[in-house]
């Protein structure tokens, strides 16, 4: 047993080891998750929450974003490595062993955070059930309820906001306050509907913004690094509910529709004017759009200051640069492909799969 270990411990070095036994043990904890709600919801809440706290923690202190930092060097770390390869592949088959585990190691990283930070979100028990929701009582009726307190909302919100010349809404401060002003609306959302776990944190504005807007992604969060990065080329009412959108992601939910109704319900709470009319601009679109597919003689019965619809026609200005590209293409694919494996079967289309939730809360909120 000894000359084994000897012989293993001359090919994998210690660290090698840690990691690839620190692996089984995540696969194992990842297979009670795929199998079993009721420990998905433990994993969730006590034991990836403050992983998850500690890694945004961890790179709060860098003012830029750590995971786009990374990217940008990926090229640069693909190179040394392969440099490395071809240097210790010169010194004899122990050494390129030895290196070919360490390389290995990365990966198993990878999935040992994704394990231990994110992956349990996506096979919790759903967010309108721990809310006591239900989705599937949003009839014609419900649906125009909830249609009228929006646009209700909105025009009584758009006194308050500024807009400039093209139309369009001004945030009034900067990306550090937006994020503090999510936080304290989680905090606040928290003290009434103890579903999740909350804490301080802030966004991450991407260099590359401009660029990535070719691909449709408002934002990102790096389970990797813990951090909430938001693409801020978009216009300022998007970066608000996709700053609350990626800070849901930080705080353990992982399906998206979820996040796009938890942002939504956070921001309608907030103290602040700008956050509650994003939420309500942003979510209009889609719940006309429902009103309009079945029921248009009652979508037709109310309407939004002329304000907000210039807002809105901004936005559709603004994004005709970008609304066709091979970029979004991809990363839609690839971006479905990824969702599907972790259980969200609509792929991409769990995006805007969160009308009945926000009507149901809606009709649950004014009726309190």
């Amino acid at each position: 047993m000894r000359k084994f270990l000897s012989k293993v411990r001359a090919y994998i070095p210690l660290y090698s080891l840690i990691v690839f036994s620190l692996t089984l043990i995540s696969l194992i904890f990842y297979i009670v998750v795929l199998n079993s709600v009721t420990f998905a919801d433990f994993f969730n809440y006590y034991l990836s929450a403050p992983t998850r706290v500690i890694m945004a923690w961890l790179t709060l202190i860098f003012p830029f974003s750590v995971a786009e930092v990374v990217l940008f060097l990926s090229p640069v770390i693909l190179g040394l490595l392969i440099f490395l390869a071809v240097k210790l592949g010169k010194k004899g088959k122990v050494a390129s062993i030895k290196y070919l585990t360490v390389i290995l190691s990365v990966p198993c990283l990878l999935f040992i955070t994704f394990v231990w930070t994110y992956s349990s979100g996506y096979h919790t028990t759903k967010l309108e059930e721990k809310m006591g929701l239900d989705r599937e009582a949003v009839k014609k009726q419900e649906l125009y309820e909830a249609y009228v307190i929006i646009v209700n909302e909105i025009n009584g919100l758009v006194d308050e906001i500024e807009y400039d010349e093209t139309g369009a809404s001004i945030m009034p401060y900067s990306y550090f306050e937006m994020s503090s002003k999510i936080c304290d609306a989680y905090v606040k959302f928290v003290g009434k509907h103890d579903v999740i776990n909350t804490y301080y944190s802030n966004i991450k504005p991407l260099m590359i913004s401009e660029p990535m807007t070719y691909t449709h992604l408002s934002g990102i969060y790096s389970f990797m690094s813990g951090e909430a990065n938001i693409n801020v080329n978009y216009p300022d009412f998007i970066v608000a509910t996709s700053s609350a959108h990626e800070m849901a992601h930080q705080r353990g939910i992982a399906r998206e529709d979820e996040c796009n109704f938890l942002a939504f319900a956070v921001l309608i709470g907030s103290d602040d004017p700008f956050l509650r009319y994003s939420a309500y601009l942003d979510i209009y679109t889609n719940v006309a759009s429902a009103l309009r597919s079945e029921y248009n003689d009652l979508a037709s019965t109310v309407s939004i200051d002329r304000r907000a619809v210039n807002d809105l026609i901004s936005y559709s200005r603004f994004f005709d640069k970008y609304r066709d590209s091979v970029a979004s293409e991809v990363a839609d694919s690839i971006n479905n492909s990824y969702l599907q494996a972790n259980g969200q079967t609509e792929g991409t289309k769990t995006y805007g799969m969160m009308t009945e939730s926000v009507c149901a809360y809606l009709l649950n909120k004014y009726k309190q």
